[in-house]
């Protein structure tokens, strides 16, 4: 059991090393990139970048997650509206979807309340759906960004588990530049 519990740890330090290299896009131009951290069922690090669209800002959000033996990166595209700009120029109103991807190495599940105990721990892939609704406020005079958002998810967990949160809140904090 130890040596599984290493094994995840060393996986996700790669993970998060290598997608913010390999997620960035070729041909964008670059208005922001935020590096941050966020609190949550899945709590984890943050990396993503900020586009103009239009009136809007679009962003491409990367983050690795790992809670109680399971690993996770989660990919999505946000789009940061300025419909608050009357209550302050500062306040964004933020909303997304995407999807994650990972594993986890348990010996028991939940499943519709029931708690399945398995004789050995197992290794688990799984992958779902994720939305993302919130309020994000950049401070002006330091490269601060604050958020309060939520995160909903339904995933399939191999061999055949579905599992949906429909209330991930969090708190999200990053560096701006």
């Amino acid at each position: 059991m130890h040596y599984r519990k290493i094994t995840v740890w060393k996986l996700s330090l790669i993970l998060t090393i290598l997608i913010p290299v390999f997620n960035t896009p070729a041909k964008a131009q670059y208005i922001r990139n935020h590096v941050g951290i966020r609190s949550g069922i899945y709590s984890g690090i943050y990396y993503q970048n900020l586009i103009s669209a239009g009136t809007a800002e679009t962003s491409f959000f990367v983050m690795m997650s790992i809670n109680h033996n399971h690993v996770r990166a989660t990919v999505m595209k946000l789009t940061y509206e300025t419909s608050l700009n009357e209550v302050s120029e500062n306040l964004f109103f933020v909303w997304g979807y995407g999807g994650h991807a990972g594993f986890g190495i348990t010996d028991y599940i939940y499943f519709l309340g029931k708690k399945y105990q398995f004789e050995y721990s197992r290794f688990r892939p799984l992958m779902g759906a994720d939305g993302w609704a919130g309020l994000e406020y950049r401070f002006g005079s330091i490269p601060l960004v604050v958020g309060l958002n939520i995160k909903p998810y339904a995933e399939l967990i191999f061999p055949g588990f579905l599992s949906i949160k429909p209330g991930d809140v969090g708190l999200s904090f990053a560096y701006m530049f």
